[in-house]
């Protein structure tokens, strides 16, 4: 069982750091660990694992317990009338001995910290998120397919965008257009943003009620996940005529990501790529108005590591999957960012998922 695999070696990492005890919380390492995403809101729920003999627990809200049953793992449930303090406690005295250092992930909330120390006391807390993230960012076959699958959605999303956009669509209403086009393809829906005319300027802007106008930019940037594991693409259209010097700003930014994607090979570090994306741009007399890093890693995470930026000096292992995605931004006026998903397969090959390039202008 994959899961049970997992688990493992991350107990065989953990013994050679003397932590006593372990808590995985709701999340992107849940999930990678233990199959599924179990989602406890307010209410505890963890993947406890003691090191030192091995032994490992779901504990979960008595609500959960179905879920936690499909998972195979072994686990105990409690109920809201009594808490989870007993379960944790029967849990730690019949596996953990003395508990000294607890291992926690970063985004573990106080609340568990808090619950911890009513049936610990006091304890050092070491974190574990680079071990986790050691563990993640080299994907096995069925991790990168299922990231490709979701290309694959996206892909569908943008070819409904560049088939049925047209002036006086508002950009929600072609978001909801890419949602049911990824959802017909099988794969999840996430964040789809629509930026049209001065909001392309503007990276993370959210769909809005503003119409489409004749002579707009816009930027449709989308994710969506299959299996759990995120797609993310951007494409940038034009509805009729473009603005002056779109075609000059546009060839910049393709030129940085094409150079980008020529660059990648296993061992190189996300600052060489990000420099490769960046020098054309600057280049090319715009260096001020590309204010983003060049890209981020993706998996159970739509942004996780490896970041294709200035200050990532890691090398880029086999099994990595990122995006490349340049940009260049003149406030008040229109953006370009085109993104591309590529990954340093298991066999050291770079592929870029990614197939389909719309033609750029919208006619009307």
């Amino acid at each position: 069982m994959l899961s049970i695999n997992r688990i493992e070696k991350l107990i065989d990492e953990l013994r050679r750091k003397s932590i006593d005890l372990v808590i995985i919380v709701p999340g992107p390492n849940f999930r990678y660990l233990v199959g599924s995403y179990i989602e406890t809101f307010e209410r505890f729920g963890a993947l406890i694992i003691c090191p030192g003999n091995s032994a490992y627990e779901l504990i979960l809200p008595r609500l959960d317990e179905g879920r936690a049953r499909a998972t195979g793992l072994p686990y105990a449930v409690y109920g809201d009338e009594e808490g989870p303090l007993n379960v944790i406690k029967a849990f730690i005295n019949g596996n953990c001995g003395a508990v000294r250092v607890i291992g926690l992930e970063g985004r573990a909330t106080l609340n568990y910290l808090w619950i911890l120390r009513k049936v610990i006391g006091e304890f050092n807390d070491y974190s574990i998120d680079d071990l986790l993230i050691s563990m993640r960012i080299s994907k096995d076959e069925d991790e990168l397919r299922s990231i490709e699958r979701a290309v694959r959605a996206i892909e569908y999303g943008i070819k409904a965008v560049r088939e049925s956009i047209r002036p006086g669509m508002m950009e929600i209403e072609v978001a909801r257009l890419i949602s049911d086009a990824i959802s017909n393809a099988g794969a999840e829906p996430r964040d789809i943003l629509v930026q049209s005319g001065p909001n392309s300027a503007i990276p993370h802007w959210i769909p809005s009620r503003r119409r489409i106008e004749v002579g707009d930019v816009v930027v449709i940037d989308i994710t969506a996940t299959y299996n759990d594991y995120y797609g993310d693409l951007t494409r940038t259209l034009v509805i009729g005529n473009p603005p002056s010097d779109f075609w000059r700003i546009y060839d910049l930014v393709k030129r940085a990501h094409d150079d980008a994607i020529a660059s990648i090979r296993e061992g190189v570090t996300g600052a060489y790529i990000d420099s490769i994306a960046r020098k054309v741009i600057a280049d090319g007399g715009y260096g001020q108005y590309f204010i983003h890093r060049t890209g981020h890693g993706i998996g159970l995470e739509v942004h996780e590591e490896p970041f294709i930026s200035q200050s990532y000096d890691k090398p880029l292992p086999r099994g990595s999957a990122f995006t490349i995605e340049p940009g260049i931004y003149l406030p008040g006026r229109f953006g370009v960012r085109l993104e591309s998903n590529v990954v340093i397969g298991l066999d050291g090959k770079v592929e870029v998922l990614d197939k389909y390039w719309p033609e750029v202008i919208v006619r009307v």
